[in-house]
């Protein structure tokens, strides 16, 4: 794959896992996220709500002219709900990939069983898998989008 190809799909992937988080906290899907969504799905999640990343959210909303953030302000404030010292995205990323067996970007059921099954010390891996998928799935598709991945991780 040249790098022009290469840079146009990292653009891609990182446009889906914007769109795909602002969908996520946009919890009743009017293309604005409001701060009561975001302490809601942080809740949700058994997230602290005091935690760096949701409350830099919470403000970007309640200091917002219209007090929520759109597609294109939300992105601007992504990058800083990512960022963590203590926890670096690539690292999160890493453990993403160890699931994602075929890198589509997503998680499915049969990929989490692979993978809890080359832990091999879990018991009931099919139990496991859905009970993971289901707290992560947090949109309900089937699937764990990095974008799910990447919140639960920040907000648990």
């Amino acid at each position: 794959m040249s790098k022009s190809m290469e840079n146009c799909k990292l653009t891609e992937n990182a446009h889906n896992e914007m769109r795909d988080a602002f969908r996520l906290f946009d919890r009743n899907k009017d293309g604005k996220i409001y701060s009561k969504e975001v302490l809601t799905l942080t809740e949700s999640l058994g997230g602290n709500v005091q935690n760096a990343q949701v409350q830099d959210l919470v403000r970007a909303c309640d200091e917002s002219e219209h007090k929520c953030l759109n597609l294109d302000e939300f992105i601007q404030h992504w990058n800083t709900f990512k960022f963590s010292p203590d926890e670096p995205e690539e690292e999160i990323l890493s453990a993403f990939r160890g699931y994602d067996l075929d890198n589509d970007g997503y998680i499915t059921k049969e990929e989490m069983v692979s993978a809890l099954t080359r832990f091999g010390t879990i018991r009931n891996v099919q139990e496991e898998a859905e009970k993971c998928l289901q707290e992560m799935d947090l949109d309900q598709d089937g699937k764990v989008s990095f974008a799910e991945f990447l919140i639960k991780w920040r907000l648990s």
